[in-house]
């Protein structure tokens, strides 16, 4: 995992935020994690809080959100 992580780290790129997209989700954390995905450009979040994050205020701006047993089949599918 950690060699996955430290790939994946390797790989991106910094983004600075301006302001707060503050889309309301029950966890602050995961304000910040939407922020990050739509600075940073992101097509996906994969994460286990699907229902919070889809029930936010925000509109995600074809944001896509997926559990990882979602994405992994998703992406299965795509080969």
């Amino acid at each position: 995992m950690c060699r996955f992580l430290s790939t994946r780290a390797r790989l991106g790129r910094w983004a600075t935020i301006y302001y707060g997209w503050r889309p309301n989700l029950p966890d602050e954390a995961g304000n910040h994690f939407i922020e990050l995905a739509m600075v940073g450009g992101a097509a996906a979040i994969i994460t286990h809080k699907v229902r919070d994050i889809r029930r936010g205020e925000l509109l995600l701006n074809g944001l896509q959100v997926h559990t990882p047993a979602e994405y992994v089949e998703k992406t299965r599918g795509a080969r």
